[in-house]
């Protein structure tokens, strides 16, 4: 089926308009999470659509987790009292989806968890897991509707 030049160039206006909005939400609720750590942790999606938590104390960064979004369950985040961290946590099918880099160690682990330390102006990081689970929500629909437009790449092997 043709369409009119008009239609065509109306449907690529709207393309053209929706994802950078999906793309600025997404960033504007990753400032939010990164506000609430006050700069302990950071947060980012990479281009191979994983999230990337640098953890920094007063000497600099110290540690690195890296796990798909998808890998990663917005319902497994909770807080430990003994660790008084916010623990973000993998899929049950995807155990062990974090890679934990340690520099001083020289050494990258793989677990199925992350413990994220708790915002100090949140006693029992409530805020904290919420923003979390509502960002990983929107991450993994962004990274879906990514990954749907992507036409897979055919196989040359026959």
């Amino acid at each position: 089926m043709v369409l009119p030049m008009r239609n065509t160039i109306i449907l690529l206006a709207i393309m053209a308009t929706t994802a950078p909005v999906k793309a600025q939400d997404l960033q504007a609720e990753f400032n939010a999470v990164n506000e609430l750590f006050r700069g302990a942790a950071v947060m980012k999606l990479d281009k191979h659509h994983r999230l990337v938590v640098d953890f920094h104390d007063g000497s600099g960064r110290y540690r690195q987790d890296v796990a798909p979004v998808m890998h990663l369950d917005p319902e497994n985040i909770s807080y430990s009292t003994e660790e008084d961290a916010v623990v973000l946590g993998c899929r049950t099918d995807k155990a062990q989806c974090i890679d934990k880099e340690i520099f001083k160690l020289n050494t990258v682990r793989h677990t199925g968890r992350s413990n994220l330390p708790r915002p100090s102006d949140d006693p029992g990081g409530e805020r904290t897991m919420l923003a979390l689970r509502d960002l990983l929500r929107s991450a993994q629909d962004q990274v879906a509707s990514v990954v749907g437009e992507t036409r897979e790449r055919p196989s040359r092997i026959k």
